[in-house]
């Protein structure tokens, strides 16, 4: 795409974090940006406090003049805006077919992957080159505390001048979207079955992953999955063990002590405001892109000491009475465990669950019983929500009372139930509250609608 050719984009879903960070990147170039969006959000109301045109309807007035369209996965075929625009001949990018040409302008690409911790380790990516003083860009797949979805810290005021720069993304495996980046330096954290619409096993899935590392001059992964790379995985060792393949092996081990070691030699030890143990692998990751793009060790360490978060990763909310409120975005198994074992932590725990999709409801049914319903877990009272369709239809899979019975068959008779709605989830937590000392709102849907009504 010759971005200096164009003058328009339309962006169909401008307020999910992805699409509006590429509406806010043509925005700083001189591309005028509009689109459309059923939920007008504050990401949205930043763009059109810069010029940005934005409806909850098609404005076809607008989009017969533009220059290419946009779209997420998330926006069906059949959308208007989307057949408007293929029979206008507009050229239509996926979200992810736009985001490689985005990645094209620049000198250096990095891109992050992973079953979990994406947006985290991004985050923390970015706020490592920002300590730097670093030129980049960086798109983050959530909303970081202090740089929200999108930082543009390039200082180009043309787009050529972008080449001497670095660009930083999420390269998410649905679909296979991520092989349409080719990365200079690429991570894998993990690798987990996570979108059961697409992927029959997780063999699929580390297949994927390795076509995309292969891609990449410098590869960074877990002892773990060192397979993805070719390489033997070894002995489990304690702690948490990034290697990083660039021609030799480079090990960066980190203990649980909070002490780094690279290649045999303690280098640092790291101290993070937002603790919990993922966390702590996230920041490995990050500090191990950073190293392979060679910036000062030391430095970006400091640098994670100022790292504050993103929301809807164990974000506290506002308290009801005296039972602390938190949300976080887990929408699978090992996410959903990991979580509860941080805030059981804190005491009696309510949980709130919505589960999202109906495909990845019915796949993993058995574990999120488990996880959800299993004895010591901390949680004392269980809600379930209807499942957040997304792009689906419940033909897809199951409903979340498919997986309440089998919580109440399986694990336990008592406490748990189910809610119609986000009114009655509402109504659920503020009478149940004083009982417990967290209520923890799970999931990947719009149960975060309810942040601001406790």
């Amino acid at each position: 795409m010759d971005f200096s050719a164009v003058k328009r984009g339309y962006f169909v879903g401008i307020g999910g974090v992805g699409v509006n960070a590429l509406a806010k990147f043509a925005a700083d170039y001189g591309i005028d940006v509009c689109g459309s969006d059923a939920k007008i959000n504050d990401l949205c109301k930043e763009l059109v406090k810069n010029g940005a045109k934005i409806s909850k309807n098609p404005d076809f007035s607008l989009l017969e003049k533009s220059d290419f369209l946009v779209f997420s996965s998330a926006i069906p075929k059949d959308n208007q805006e989307l057949v408007f625009a293929k029979k206008a001949g507009i050229p239509m990018y996926e979200r992810h077919e736009f985001l490689a040409e985005v990645s094209h302008l620049f000198g250096k690409v990095v891109a992050i992957a992973g079953t979990h911790g994406k947006t985290t380790t991004t985050a923390m990516l970015t706020q490592i080159l920002f300590e730097n003083g670093v030129k980049f860009a960086s798109m983050i797949g959530g909303e970081s505390i202090d740089f929200s979805n999108y930082v543009n810290n390039t200082g180009a005021e043309k787009i050529a001048d972008l080449k001497e720069c670095i660009f930083v993304c999420e390269a998410c495996e649905y679909k296979r979207n991520l092989l349409a980046l080719s990365p200079d330096v690429a991570a894998v954290l993990n690798a987990e079955c996570d979108h059961p619409d697409c992927y029959d096993s997780l063999k699929s899935v580390k297949e994927t992953f390795a076509a995309f590392l292969e891609k990449s001059k410098i590869k960074i992964v877990e002892q773990s999955n060192l397979d993805l790379i070719g390489a033997s995985v070894g002995k489990k060792r304690n702690g948490f063990c990034v290697c990083v393949q660039n021609g030799t092996q480079k090990r960066m081990h980190a203990f649980p002590s909070g002490a780094l070691v690279c290649d045999g030699k303690k280098m640092s030890t790291l101290k993070l405001q937002d603790g919990g143990r993922y966390n702590f692998e996230n920041a490995t990751f990050a500090l191990a892109v950073s190293s392979a793009c060679g910036l000062d060790f030391e430095k970006s360490v400091c640098a994670l000491q100022k790292y504050k978060g993103v929301k809807r990763r164990f974000e506290r909310a506002r308290d009801v009475g005296k039972t602390k409120v938190y949300f976080d975005f887990a929408h699978h198994p090992s996410e959903i465990q990991s979580v509860l074992s941080r805030a059981a932590k804190l005491g009696k725990l309510l949980v709130v669950f919505q589960p999202h999709t109906y495909s990845r409801t019915k796949a993993y049914l058995d574990d999120f019983a488990r996880v959800l319903g299993e004895k010591n877990n901390g949680v004392k009272t269980l809600a379930i929500m209807p499942t957040y369709a997304a792009r689906e239809v419940p033909s897809n899979g199951v409903e979340s009372d498919v997986l309440a019975t089998t919580i109440f068959d399986k694990y336990r008779k008592k406490g748990v139930y189910l809610v119609k709605d986000k009114q009655s989830t509402l109504d659920f937590v503020k009478s149940h509250a004083k009982y417990h000392d967290v209520i923890l709102m799970i999931g990947a849907g719009d149960v975060y609608d309810l942040k601001d009504l406790f």
